[in-house]
């Protein structure tokens, strides 16, 4: 291939344009000279469409842009070196577009002047700053901190730019981000929500937030912090997501207040135990998702207060309130973290043990019943406070927190009925 061939290949397969124009530097006119093939690939039409755009490139150019067109001439003509411009212009087929033009005064005769010009497709870049700006200026009203991420879909390159303070910004590139998004430092359990919600970014144009934890890569904490992500799709020219673009805020103050005042009406305020919804709904969901694999099984326990009315009665609602505090307390220190204790009505309790035997849940509730007994000895309570207590037990008594409450409570009722103060396990009586 000859030099001339070879060097008029590589400008027709450019990527972007290359051309020349002549610009009459008294009447400010411009016309084309020439315009290698990628400019019309860039902008999608014919030829003689394209041709029609450039004639007078002026009428395409959307008026807001045009002081910066004419700017961009004036600097060309001035011969200071390399001008470069970004403008709108109305497609052929009536899409806006941005184009960036770079361009250099190649000669000039008189009035007439010659210039080399590459013209670049930046429509996509000028799309995604403008919603990184918008999700900025909105998210900078509510959070002080400035985190956003540009995640390219077609290079699987994500960048996130993260600004600490006003004087600490750095760029963080992760390359080949969808398995590597553990690099974030994202809790391992919130990884494949967080992946997930990426995958359904990029398959259709889409909003969309998720909070997660992440550890050590927005900041500097050595423990867990709580983050939104408030994602946006971008698509490409060609029809399709080209970027995922999102702004990352930190919530941990107000997810931890979110949990304080959640964790204060999940327990009773007396005894410091869950409340009967907290508990029914924490046990289902340990029946639902691991009792099984407990080769031990579980129980359920239900401890109903002896004689409580007669407390009240006597003593006083406010003496009474001391004595469920007291059981509260007594209850929360024989059983282990993974176990679930809580108050169930206004004397009545319920307990719900993993990894454990029928033998030992009868074992441990005597050791109860006896150290509730024992904790109120004085006179006026003496062998007054005691409990009775019925136990079912998963899986023998059922699987399902209906079936172990049903036969639970059936096993109380035998215990009241045998005098108080004692346990039933149900089926041995």
């Amino acid at each position: 291939m000859e030099d001339k061939d070879f060097i008029t290949s590589v400008v027709n397969n450019f990527i972007g344009g290359i051309c020349a124009f002549r610009i009459d530097s008294i009447k400010r006119s411009i016309e084309p000279v020439f315009l290698n093939d990628g400019i019309y690939r860039m902008l999608g039409g014919g030829r003689a469409a394209v041709d029609m755009i450039f004639k007078d490139i002026r009428l395409s150019i959307i008026p807001d842009d045009m002081p910066v067109f004419e700017q961009g001439i004036t600097d060309i003509l001035a011969d200071n070196g390399s001008a470069e411009m970004e403008f709108r212009i109305v497609n052929h087929d009536g899409s806006l577009m941005w184009l960036r033009l770079h361009g250099n005064l190649y000669s000039r005769e008189g009035s007439e002047n010659i210039a080399g010009v590459v013209i670049l497709d930046c429509t996509e870049q000028k799309l995604i700053e403008e919603e990184l700006k918008r999700q900025s200026d909105y998210m900078n009203l509510l959070m002080d901190t400035d985190i956003t991420f540009d995640f390219n879909c077609r290079t699987d390159v994500c960048v996130y730019k993260i600004a600490q303070t006003d004087a600490l910004k750095h760029d963080e590139v992760i390359n080949g981000y969808m398995e590597n998004i553990p690099a974030t430092g994202i809790h391992k359990d919130d990884t494949a929500a967080f992946k997930e919600m990426l995958r359904s970014a990029m398959s259709h144009a889409h909003r969309d937030s998720i909070e997660f934890r992440s550890m050590g890569f927005f900041d500097h904490d050595d423990d867990y912090r709580w983050y939104r992500a408030n994602i946006i799709s971008i698509m490409g020219k060609e029809g399709y997501v080209a970027h995922v673009i999102g702004h990352i805020v930190d919530i941990h103050e107000d997810k931890m207040k979110e949990f304080e005042l959640k964790l204060k009406a999940d327990h009773d305020g007396l005894t410091g135990l869950l409340n009967k919804t907290a508990t029914e709904e924490l046990i289902r969901r340990i029946l639902l998702n691991g009792a099984e694999q407990n080769e031990d099984g579980g129980a359920l326990i239900i401890l109903d207060t002896d004689n409580f009315k007669a407390v009240n009665d006597t003593y006083g609602h406010s003496e009474g309130d001391k004595v469920l505090a007291a059981i509260g307390g007594i209850i929360s220190s024989n059983f282990k973290g993974m176990d679930v204790t809580g108050r169930i009505g206004g004397d009545e309790f319920m307990v719900y043990i993993n990894n454990i035997t029928p033998d030992d849940a009868c074992r441990l509730a005597g050791k109860l019943g006896r150290a509730i007994r024992n904790a109120f000895t004085a006179e006026e309570y003496a062998g007054h406070i005691t409990m009775s207590i019925g136990i079912a037990t998963y899986p023998d008594h059922g699987t399902d927190f209906e079936s172990l409450y049903e036969h639970a409570d059936k096993a109380l009722y035998e215990a009241k009925n045998s005098g108080k103060a004692c346990y039933k396990l149900y089926g041995t009586f």
